[in-house]
């Protein structure tokens, strides 16, 4: 998906201009671009704003997790983004390496008096965590280490990402000096290049089905495009965008203040008495008129149950075995949902959350969560093993049989439709449409002429693939061998995994 074409850029200017002031910092990177808005958005809308859902409700924040090779674009990334945070007054800070101490806190030891006088106090300090602050960990595969102390610290991170002002938001951590207890009302965006095994700890653990995911993939095309891009800015000013860097400042200024002025309208409370508020009885504020500060249009039901219906459409169809574990990740994406809609409303300076929102944040999220089942879903192309290769030709191979031929005016005979096959290939493997595409890009256009008849395309075996179905499947003389068994296993692992 093209995001520079979506909805929400083209219907707000303020966020045209901030991608276009982010792609000259980080460079092809959209994607991240636009999610960096409404994670700066959701730090100017965390004291003021919250979402009601029944008998609970969600906070503004919005959190992210961007995995990417290394040398793209990721960590000047947030130099932008800390840049904009710091012209708000909104604290920022970097976290790479320490300990949960760190993170949710620890006690201080204070000296009193001299000599025989001297005493001790213990004081208890904050961690990372606590409070209001955009926290960056720039180097996420920390997160994915399987040692003990990062399992404890995935802990406190889904802490942190659950909703402000209720029990589970706060961190607590029993020590020898007492008990820690802080709220946390950061915002989390998270980077890493693509380490061993991220797959596994993606499914298996908790954090990641409360962030928004995002997978980007740069071959060596695109890192050269970049590479053309940046050697073009040598000795040039950067070009000038009508919406300025100040406008932006403003935008998020005048943001923060119009929610505020309508907490304080809401509840009758004189800015004087507000800014002397201790934050839980600003807390309790907040959620006493959450009721009345946003309101949602007669249509935004029924908008949120299709887009949900969107979402689940992607994985009905999915292998069992990976749908259930993918399905884990709907319920965020529909809290998502809720959210993204609020942070389009305030875009637009409505206090009526609106249907027409709700198709915009869907548009983003629908493309996200595709992404994310199009990840798990493949294969690792990087040293992918002759067998998986040969497992997914023969699995293309077994479709083209499967499906019925046809005869193309002056082609000759043995034709395909390239969508049936593709359906064929989908239920012979279990993997959805998208990836099936990807799947013919690697491997089915190296057995297939393809051809292309008005709007259809058909696709029909090269002439040396019927000698390719005799050779290039898996000799079972070798599976008997003990290292070919081996081999065996690991191939019907790694499919199974996919």
């Amino acid at each position: 998906m093209d995001f520079s074409k979506c909805e929400a850029v083209l219907r707000f200017p303020i966020l045209r201009a901030y991608l276009e002031h982010f792609g000259l910092t980080s460079l092809k990177n959209p994607i991240p671009g636009l999610l960096s808005f409404f994670f700066i958005q959701g730090q100017c809308a965390v004291k003021y704003v919250r979402l009601p859902t029944g008998d609970s409700y969600l906070d503004p924040r919005v959190h992210v997790f961007w995995i990417q090779p290394s040398r793209s674009g990721k960590s000047i990334a947030w130099n932008f983004i800390g840049d904009i945070l710091n012209q708000l007054d909104l604290k920022s800070t970097l976290y790479t390496t320490g300990t949960d101490a760190g993170l949710v806190g620890s006690f201080e030891t204070i000296e009193h008096g001299t000599g025989k006088d001297k005493t001790y106090e213990k004081v208890p300090t904050e961690g990372l965590l606590a409070g209001q602050k955009a926290l960056n960990f720039d180097e996420g595969s920390i997160i994915l280490n399987p040692g003990k102390f990062s399992q404890e610290t995935v802990l406190y991170l889904q802490s942190a990402c659950n909703p402000i002002g209720t029990e589970n938001n706060k961190l607590v951590k029993h020590m020898k000096d007492g008990v820690i207890e802080n709220e946390s009302l950061v915002s989390m965006w998270i980077t890493t290049y693509p380490p061993k095994g991220v797959k596994e700890y993606v499914l298996t653990r908790g954090i990641f089905q409360r962030v928004l995911l995002f997978w980007g993939s740069w071959d060596m095309d695109k890192r050269q495009q970049v590479s053309n891009l940046r050697l073009s800015t040598f000795f040039k000013k950067p070009k000038e965008i009508d919406i300025s860097k100040q406008d932006i400042y403003d935008y998020f200024n005048n943001l923060q203040k119009r929610l505020r002025d309508k907490v304080l309208e809401l509840s009758e409370i004189s800015f004087v008495a507000w800014d002397a508020y201790a934050r839980e009885e600003q807390e309790e504020v907040i959620q006493n008129v959450m009721w009345d500060m946003f309101t949602a249009d007669d249509d935004f039901e029924t908008a949120l149950h299709q887009s949900a219906e969107g979402i689940y459409t992607l994985v009905r169809d999915m292998d069992p075995s990976l749908s259930e574990v993918i399905a884990s990740f709907i319920p965020g994406v529909e809290n998502y949902l809720g959210i993204f809609s609020l942070h389009l409303a305030m875009m637009d300076e409505s206090w009526e959350v609106k249907a027409e929102y709700v198709d915009m944040a869907y548009e983003i999220l629908y493309a996200l969560f595709k992404n994310l089942i199009t990840w798990l879903e493949d294969e690792v192309d990087v040293g992918m093993k002759e067998a998986q290769k040969t497992h997914h030709i023969n699995n293309w191979i077994k479709a083209y049989d499967a499906t019925a031929e046809t005869d193309l005016e002056g082609r000759g005979p043995h034709w395909r439709r390239k969508s049936v096959v593709s359906k064929q290939y989908m239920a012979i493997t279990g993997v959805s449409s998208n990836t099936a595409s990807r799947h013919f890009n690697l491997h089915g256009q190296k057995i297939f002429n393809v051809a292309k008849v008005s709007t259809s395309v058909f696709i029909r075996l090269k002439t040396d693939s019927t000698e390719m179905k005799k050779t290039q499947t898996i000799d079972t003389a070798t599976i008997a061998s003990e290292e070919g068994d081996m081999i065996y296993q690991q191939m019907l692992q790694e499919v199974e995994g996919e």
